[in-house]
This record gives structure tokens, C-alpha cells and sequence, in this order.
């Protein structure tokens, strides 16, 4: 079987001029999980996970997912907002004094502005799909080449929901420090309550809301290969 699989895998057509076609294919390892032991090979389409380095696309890629993460509750009052009385503040003649309004009046020190910007607030911006699901190639490839992407060919999970499970998986293979993300295939509560230790150096998420920062910043990651299947068929 592994014999087909790397024929599979390096397998290319030679062109008139003597130069190999490269390879469609290269092979990853299967693991099992927690222990990581490898246990076979498969074959992964080489087109998404030796995609070339581009920072311009992966920095598009962030700023992207950025400007639809803010938040935006920024709240100025206005005088619309009518936080004084209505009353005008003295007559319009007689006073031999300029007219003025109520004390709702912006050119007053009165905290009110006459364009406040107002909640809630669409920062989101646009990016077309194909530059996105480039940029999720490239850092996938990127990780792949550092030899930072493990894949697990059953569930990503413990068997108990403690610490110590996370904690021993740490120390067994000298994570410590590290920035740590687990891809799945579904919500695994096991290693969600687990991993909670870790803090911001963990992540556990499932596959439709990976994005491309949680992919650059980890220094390991853990996916399964159902979670890795989907993702190449909608990112390819």
C-alpha cells in the first residue's frame, strides 16, 4: 500500500524537452492522537500545501478579517440626543446679546458634537474570495514546510475532561511555550474544557471558523483529517 501511495505521490509526466512535471501529490503523516505516533501515510494535493510564499496576500488575508472583528461601539452625542433642557437659554431681543438655542447647542462646552459618530459600526470591507482562499493556502503551506502540521486521523480530543490531560500532553512532547491550535471536525468538549489552562497559548476551533491569523500564529496545529479534507475542497 505504501508503495502505490509514494508512486501516487511522485508520480509525473516527462515533456519533449526532458523536464519532469512536478508532482501532484505529496505525503503526509496520519497520527494517532494524544501520542502522535504515526501510523500510515496519505497522499495531500501538493497545490495547496506547497503554495508560495506571499506576505502582500496573507497581509490583505489579516487586515481582512480585522475590519470584520471590530467591534465598533464608539457612541458621541449629538444634539439630537437632547441630554439638556429644550428651553431657550435667554429671549431672542431685548438683551442686546447674540441669539442662541437651548444648551443642547454643539458650539457650547457641553461635551455634544454636531457630526458624533454614532453605534453600532460596519468596519467590515471587502476581499475577493479567491485572494482569501489563496491566503489560507499559503499559510497552510507555510506551516506544512515547517513541519508544524499534524495531522490525526481519528478525533483531536482526550479521553477526560481535566487539565492534567493537556498538561501531560505538554510535557510529553515539550510544548511548553508554544503556541498551540486544534482544528476539528465537530465541537469537542473533552478538549475544550482541557486545554482552558493554556490560556491564549491554545486554541481549540472548530473547522468553519478557522482563519487565517489563527493559522499564522500557532506553532503547532493539530487537525483532523475529516476538518483537513473539508478544508482543502473548500479552500483549493
Amino acid at each position: 500500500m505504501f508503495k502505490q501511495i509514494r508512486q501516487l505521490a511522485t508520480s509525473g509526466t516527462v515533456s519533449g524537452f526532458g523536464v519532469a512535471k512536478p508532482p501532484k501529490y505529496t505525503l503526509g503523516s496520519l497520527r494517532s492522537f494524544p501520542s502522535l505516533e504515526p501510523k500510515t501515510f496519505v497522499p495531500l494535493p501538493a497545490s495547496f500545501f506547497d503554495a508560495p510564499f506571499r506576505r502582500d496576500i496573507l497581509w490583505s488575508a489579516v487586515v481582512y478579517e480585522a475590519d470584520g472583528a471590530r467591534v465598533g461601539s464608539g457612541y458621541v452625542p449629538t444634539k439630537s440626543d437632547k441630554l439638556y433642557s429644550n428651553r431657550k437659554l435667554h429671549p431672542q431681543k431685548g438683551t442686546g446679546r447674540a441669539r442662541v438655542g437651548d444648551a443642547n447647542s454643539p458650539i457650547r462646552d457641553n461635551e455634544i458634537k454636531a457630526h458624533g459618530i454614532k453605534a453600532p459600526h460596519d468596519w467590515s470591507t471587502d476581499l475577493p474570495r479567491k485572494i482569501y482562499n489563496k491566503a489560507v493556502k499559503t499559510a497552510i503551506s507555510d506551516q506544512y514546510r515547517k513541519g508544524n502540521i499534524f495531522i490525526v486521523e481519528d478525533g483531536v480530543d482526550f479521553k477526560y475532561a481535566h487539565q492534567d490531560a493537556t498538561k501531560q500532553f505538554v510535557e510529553a512532547h515539550s510544548l511548553d511555550k508554544l503556541h498551540l491550535l486544534f482544528i476539528t471536525n465537530e465541537q469537542r468538549t473533552n478538549l475544550l474544557e482541557s486545554t482552558e489552562y493554556l490560556g491564549t497559548k491554545g486554541d481549540v476551533i472548530v473547522k468553519e471558523a478557522v482563519q487565517v491569523r489563527d493559522l499564522l500564529k500557532a506553532n503547532r496545529i493539530y487537525i483532523e483529517a475529516d476538518a483537513l479534507k473539508w478544508m482543502i475542497g473548500k479552500y483549493m
